[in-house]
């Protein structure tokens, strides 16, 4: 950092320990004299690069992971799961070997409705319910995977993890089958859930539209390490960080049980070798192509599932972001987190250096330590993919800083116009983002949709700020976070069509001439 000034224009001076270091100053004090040498090799090293000493105001140095470090545990026990399966050549493509067991539990049939409205135990959108459960192996140390539990390493050294002999978990499943599929066999998609949810999210009204309308097979389960079951534990972790590792740790296992509940969709001796999966004999899903789709928590956790995938190629991401240490001050979401992490560290300067040291584990539960291999540079054994990103302008829980540098990342590009002139106080909104030129277009896609500014119609509050520059949430006005992208009609035409196989998949523009609206909201009077 160099050459900084204040609002008035005058040179702002670096601080006493950092001009010490920079200007060669005799000083006693342990923290300089314990760093002098190593803050050397950095002044020499930013000489190479013609940077002068006296410029600076401040200099560091870093160290970066690897994708190794990032993702070599949750690919071994990937690769390890699927193998168990009898397939040990995953991303080439072919679905190999069996499926894992399951259990089917409840099947609700549903009834057409009648003339007087649809009654319990009608649906004119669904055919049937499945709710089951489904055996994973078990990657973490205790019997089960329950909540608090962690990667076993064994010996101590070993950086992956290590599986209790014969130890596995019941994952849930929560299957929802349009009506459609009676005639024509339903699109497979992983549904992933919002904040410490569960699988029944599933049954919303948004994603029970998006199946009946388009010809879904909706298929979710929990995200254990952040679903419900999982509260008391994080509880928990916030009063002692050092219990962290039990969050991101279960999420890996999470993404296990998501690749093997794909696998009980797209292999035809998984759920379709049950009868509650056909009708007549027929069968109600067609196992060809799998597809991923999921909201918030869904979107951002869905992001590393993405990239950690052998079998879909195509994911539909809503209100996603990445980098949960990010997020969290932002996100209206913390605060009733905070109100148990904060007493336990009450000094505010650590706080900040705490959630930046504990992102080094989280980077491997969040989309943060995936992203560079979702779309381009695939990791190992896992094909590119595609994804749409739909972001809320202005939202109170995910902030839209995360979801553009998510974007940017994935090499995502713009639907344009995103906003209405003036709507965006950036410098330069959407910076760094390519722009879609024409459709429809293939690739992956950041698309915005806004509410409107903050404003009172016939005394009803409407419309949102656009996010703040600080490092805090937005708060005033509607959340846009609610009325996303998955309650518009034409949204979930545009991820229809987009989740398609190669030759069928595109992205098509549902906004026309004008920015995407949400809530009503029809853009700015004349």
């Amino acid at each position: 950092m160099r050459h900084l000034r204040d609002s008035t224009g005058h040179k702002i001076e670096a601080q006493p320990y950092f001009r010490a270091l920079r200007d060669r100053r005799h000083d006693k004090a342990p923290a300089v004299r314990e760093r002098r040498k190593h803050f050397d090799w950095i002044f020499r090293t930013l000489k190479k690069s013609h940077i002068k000493r006296k410029s600076l105001y401040l200099a560091w140095d870093f160290t970066v992971a690897s994708e190794r470090n990032l993702s070599e545990r949750a690919l071994h026990i990937r690769n390890d799961a699927l193998a168990q399966l009898g397939d040990r050549t995953p991303g080439d493509n072919v679905v190999q070997g069996s499926a894992p067991p399951f259990q089917v539990g409840q099947v609700t049939d549903f009834a057409p409705c009648g003339s007087n409205g649809c009654q319990a135990g009608e649906s004119d959108r669904l055919l049937r319910r499945v709710a089951g459960t489904y055996t994973v192996p078990c990657y973490l140390d205790q019997p089960g995977c329950p909540p608090g539990s962690k990667f076993l390493h064994s010996p101590s050294s070993n950086p992956l993890p290590t599986r209790l002999p014969g130890n596995t978990m019941q994952a849930s499943f929560v299957c929802n089958i349009p009506r459609g599929a009676a005639t024509q066999p339903g699109r497979p998609l992983l549904y992933g859930h919002g904040l410490f949810g569960s699988a029944d999210e599933v049954d919303s009204s948004s994603r029970v539209d998006l199946a009946a309308e388009h010809d879904f097979v909706m298929c979710a389960t929990d995200w254990v390490g952040m679903a419900e079951g999982d509260v008391p534990n994080a509880i928990g972790v916030l009063q002692d960080l050092s219990r962290f590792s039990s969050i991101p740790d279960r999420m890996q296992q999470a993404y296990v049980n998501f690749i093997y509940l794909g696998r009980l969709l797209d292999n035809d001796s998984g759920f379709l070798a049950s009868p509650a999966f056909r009708l007549s004999g027929a069968p109600l899903v067609d196992s060809s192509h799998l597809y991923y789709n999921g909201g918030s928590q869904g979107g951002i956790e869905g992001g590393a599932l993405t990239a950690l995938s052998p079998d879909f190629t195509r994911a539909a991401l809503g209100v996603p972001g990445m980098n949960y240490s990010i997020m969290l001050p932002r996100s209206v979401d913390f605060d009733e987190f905070a109100a148990v992490l904060y007493p336990s560290y009450p000094d505010e300067l650590e706080r900040p250096l705490i959630l930046s040291l504990v992102q080094t584990l989280w980077d491997r539960g969040d989309a943060n330590g995936y992203a560079h291999h979702m779309t381009s540079d695939p990791l190992p054994h896992t094909p590119p993919h595609q994804v749409i990103l739909d972001e809320a302008f202005g939202d109170h829980q995910v902030p839209n800083a995360a979801t553009e540098v998510e974007a940017r990342t994935i090499g995502a590009q713009l639907r344009e116009p995103a906003l209405d002139p003036g709507r965006s106080t950036a410098e330069i909104p959407f910076f760094g983002i390519p722009r879609i030129q024409r459709f429809p277009f293939s690739g992956s896609m950041l698309e915005v949709w806004d509410v409107g500014p903050l404003r009172t119609e016939n005394g009803v509050v409407k419309g949102t700020p656009p996010p703040p520059i600080t490092n805090t949430p937005n708060r005033p006005g509607v959340d846009p976070h609610g009325p996303d992208a998955s309650e518009q009609v034409t949204a979930r035409t545009q991820i229809s069509e987009f989740l398609q196989p190669n030759g069928l998949s595109r992205i098509i523009d549902v906004c026309g001439p004008s920015p995407c609206y949400l809530d009503g909201y029809t853009g700015p009077g004349p």
